[in-house]
């Protein structure tokens, strides 16, 4: 499967040099060594009205990236579910301000890890409580768990650790 462009830029609201400015914002990553590859695709209504790739879908073959290139896709819920909560503030159902622990008790009372071990770890009080905005903005300090059973045992809210 190809993703190929469908309508004209213009006929659906586009600007074609924004998003020709999309391709030179990115290309720089790759220039600069930070992306390997890349390939956008924006679409309204259905319809595809910018379909670019840019750079290598295989570094050591040195094979470049294809519209049919297939790519590995992380954390794909964070930004659905960013835009559902977004809707629900905008229908003023809560504040970005408001602290998680309002909608989800077991939040309140946070702890932070210090040191120690994950049979042994030290935490202290959290600063501030969880707000909705850092859900958002990733800065919560809830982990993926990359401390092991530490990082699970300091993400459970109320545990009193």
């Amino acid at each position: 499967m190809t993703i190929e462009r469908t309508a004209a830029p213009e006929k659906l609201g586009f600007d074609p040099a924004r998003l020709a400015a999309i391709d030179s914002h990115f290309a720089r990553y790759v220039e600069q060594g930070k992306l390997v590859g890349w390939h956008a695709v924006v679409t309204r209504r259905g319809e595809v009205v910018h379909s670019t790739t840019h750079g290598l879908r295989d570094r050591e073959a040195d094979r470049p990236v294809e519209a049919d290139t297939l790519w590995r896709i992380y954390s794909m819920t964070k930004p659905i579910t960013s835009v559902a909560v977004m809707m629900l503030w905008e229908q003023g159902r809560f504040e970005l301000t408001d602290e998680i622990s309002r909608y989800l008790p077991a939040f309140a009372d946070m702890r932070v890890y210090t040191n120690g071990s994950s049979l042994k770890p030290a935490t202290v009080p959290a600063a501030e409580p969880i707000r909705i905005w850092h859900l958002l903005t990733h800065t919560s300090g809830l982990t993926y768990g990359v401390h092991a059973d530490l990082g699970r045992r300091c993400a459970v809210p109320g545990q009193g650790l």
